[in-house]
């Protein structure tokens, strides 16, 4: 045998060319989209039936006097098992490119993915809120620390405003349970500082002599550097500093990831896409508008283009703009999450093959197939008999006249369609259960009683993913524009505590919502509980709630207002009538005598 050959079977005639490794003890193979070697000997076993099939011939040619035939030559192999190399298996896509388009296929075409997709994305982010911080103490300018938080929401809000923060979640949501990964770049806001922060502009006279000999005296302009001038300079960049200016949900197919053992780092790298390049070289050539949109881009991004070179992204929010991946569930040695769709790709795919085939049979059954039959009719009857049924075709006012029994019958796509109803119904509860909805949650048909334990298994995945996204918000889009922004103080430990919004969601819409509140007024009337759950539980702010009963307090939209009223007056009428002689005018006027009070009439004692 050569060498840098194995045997794959018992039989001689196949052999594999393998390459002979050195084997490294303590060292990982890194994950590499390679055939196996199972993979490799069931595509030469197929490419050797299929030339196989080519000489066995009925007697002579390659295959000798009789012809080996097909079944022959398969019969010396030895045939094994593997789940990875079925049929169904080895139509899947086999790169990640065909993949995601795959994914978005069946996203756009196939109803129940795109409302399951649809319904994991919007559910958990039905709403959000940013609650103010509690600072312990308020730096001057600020009434009190109360004051100073509502101070530091309101800079945040302001900031997820222009970078429209609530739609980039959804997008990012879509793409974590489309794609399984998700990278979003935040880009900073930079601040451009005057030059009289931190310099002093003094103007002097300076002589100086002209062409022609004569001085003159011109004043000069000169910058001073304060002794403070980094203190002004960090003052001003901390109250003019706006946060993060825009965030871009990247295409995930223009990411590169590489990840690293022993370390949490991962190098993010951006592939320029051939739109870019175009307008670069558009630029190049003079194009007035593409010259405007290229100035645009930075100008270290737009040498990584010209020069054809990945562009390396930062991953630290800390140092600047940024790349965070959100990722879905993955092993410990892949670099991208999976998407939800994968394990339901062979289940999409044989629906795909039942519509196809039931659509072709429709398709040729759509011109009925008609049987037109008499008894005993001779050649020349049955030609008059053709002849008459196409004029009754061609013109639906053509009678036919014969002087014997005609059956006419007609076949439909109703006869010839497949029954495919258990194939449907089978394939549709495997497909809900691996995009972990159920039918009622499609449809909102039923009630909760009766999907209570599934409900509560999505209510738990979806509060995983909004512990993630909180996590993102705060961690890494929030506090590092707080630590610019300057609002860090100590604690009584000598912490240092940064001080920015909370991110909350309001409860998930997938539980009976009467006893849960039911349950949670009864601990409210008990005390303990605060209102404000109660109320965010109704999806209404508790702080707008408790401004404005503040602003209505003593006013007509008080709620005790017209009980306050009818106290007033119920007051003031005792009054009036011990101290003015409003009885006798109404007696007066109502043709009343009145009597005079009587003398108590004594007791026993």
């Amino acid at each position: 045998m050569p060498s840098g050959f194995t045997n794959a079977s018992s039989s001689p005639q196949y052999l594999v060319q393998t390459r002979v490794r050195t084997h490294r003890p303590y060292v990982a193979q890194t994950y590499t989209n390679q055939l196996t070697y199972k993979e490799r000997l069931a595509r030469q076993q197929a490419r050797m039936t299929r030339s196989a099939s080519c000489y066995t011939g009925g007697g002579g040619g390659y295959s000798g006097g009789g012809g080996i035939g097909l079944n022959t030559i398969m019969s010396g192999t030895d045939n094994f098992f593997s789940p990875q190399l079925s049929t169904d298996f080895l139509e899947l896509p086999q790169s990640l490119r065909e993949w995601r388009e795959v994914y978005r296929h069946f996203y756009n075409y196939d109803e129940l993915v795109g409302q399951a997709i649809d319904l994991h994305t919007e559910l958990p982010l039905s709403k959000v809120r940013l609650a103010p911080p509690k600072p312990r103490t308020a730096p001057k300018g600020f009434k009190d620390a109360h004051n100073y938080g509502r101070y530091i929401l309101s800079r945040f809000e302001r900031m997820c405003k222009d970078i429209k923060l609530f739609q980039r979640l959804i997008t990012m949501t879509h793409h974590y349970w489309l794609d399984g990964t998700c990278a979003v770049f935040a880009e900073d806001s930079t601040v451009d500082l005057p030059q009289e922060i931190g310099y002093d502009r003094q103007v002097g006279v300076q002589s100086v002599l002209r062409d022609d000999g004569v001085p003159e005296e011109r004043e000069e302009e000169n910058w001073v550097e304060r002794p403070d001038r980094e203190n002004q300079e960090f003052a001003y960049y901390q109250k003019n500093y706006k946060g993060w200016s825009r965030l871009i949900v990247l295409p995930i197919d223009q990411v590169k990831i590489t990840s690293f053992s022993f370390t949490d780092k991962t190098k993010v790298e951006l592939i320029p896409s051939d739109r870019d390049r175009t307008l670069v070289e558009q630029a190049r050539a003079g194009d007035p508008t593409a010259e405007e949109m290229v100035q645009e881009i930075p100008i270290e991004v737009r040498e990584f283009i010209e020069s054809d070179k990945l562009i390396p992204l930062g991953t630290d929010p800390d140092e600047g703009s940024f790349v965070f991946l959100l990722s879905g569930r993955k092993s410990a040695d892949s670099e991208l999450g999976q998407s939800i769709l994968r394990r339901c790709m062979r289940t999409l795919y044989y629906r795909e093959k039942l519509r196809q085939a039931q659509t072709s049979i429709a398709s040729r059954a759509m011109t009925p197939k008609r049987i037109v039959w008499a008894e005993g009719l001779s050649d020349a009857d049955v030609e008059d008999l053709r002849e008459q049924i196409d004029l009754a075709l061609v013109d639906p006012d053509y009678t036919i006249v014969a002087n014997y029994e005609i059956r006419w019958e007609e076949m439909g796509a109703r006869d010839r369609l497949l029954d495919l109803s258990t194939e449907y119904e089978q394939t549709e509860r495997r497909l809900l259960a691996g995009l972990g909805v159920t039918e009622s949650l499609m449809s909102g048909e039923s009630l909760y009683s009766g999907d209570r334990l599934k409900l509560e298994v999505i209510n738990q995945r979806y509060l995983h993913l909004r512990e993630i996204l909180q996590e993102y918000v705060e961690e890494a889009l929030f506090a590092p524009v707080a630590r610019r922004m300057g609002f860090v103080e100590k604690d009584e430990w000598g912490q240092e505590v940064v001080l920015y919004p909370r991110l909350s969601f309001t409860r998930l819409p997938l539980r009976d919502s009467q006893d849960t509140f039911d349950a949670l007024f009864n601990m409210y009337q008990k005390g303990s509980i605060s209102v404000d759950v109660i109320l965010e539980m109704l999806n209404i702010d508790p702080d707008d709630t408790r401004t404005k009963i503040e602003q209505d307090t003593l006013t007509v939209n008080d709620a005790t207002f017209n009980e306050v009223m009818r106290s007033v007056y119920s007051e003031v009428g005792r009054m009036l009538a011990e101290k003015t002689d409003i009885t006798e005018k109404v007696a007066k006027y109502l043709n009343l005598t009145m009597k005079p009070p009587g003398e108590d009439e004594g007791g026993r004692f």
